[in-house]
């Protein structure tokens, strides 16, 4: 059976951190310890997990600098920006004036 491409897409991104690792990426590449230390909540274990998996589906890249590593978007995770930003549109219009 073939799953539709809501749900193959949902596979991928529907994974926790998965979405803000990208978000982070948006803004521009990053180390280890900069993404680590811009999410708040997210274990040292996820991170690797969800970057090797990220890398492994094409949707990052790890590069260096000839001094550091970086993790940066590759083509396909610069496409889903409009993703990135229509949920957090949705999500500043819809819950975060419930938590006011």
């Amino acid at each position: 059976m073939v799953d539709c491409p809501v749900t193959k897409a949902w596979k991928i991104l529907g994974k926790p951190w998965r979405l803000v690792i990208i978000d982070r990426l948006l803004e521009s590449p990053k180390t280890y310890n900069e993404l680590l230390n811009s999410m708040h909540g997210i274990s040292t274990r996820t991170l690797s997990k969800s970057l090797k998996e990220l890398k492994l589906l094409g949707i990052i890249d790890r590069v260096c600098d000839g001094e550091k590593y970086y993790y940066a978007l590759t083509d396909a995770g610069r496409d889903l920006k409009p993703i990135v930003k229509s949920v957090k549109a949705w999500s500043e219009k819809w819950l975060m004036k419930s938590e006011q």
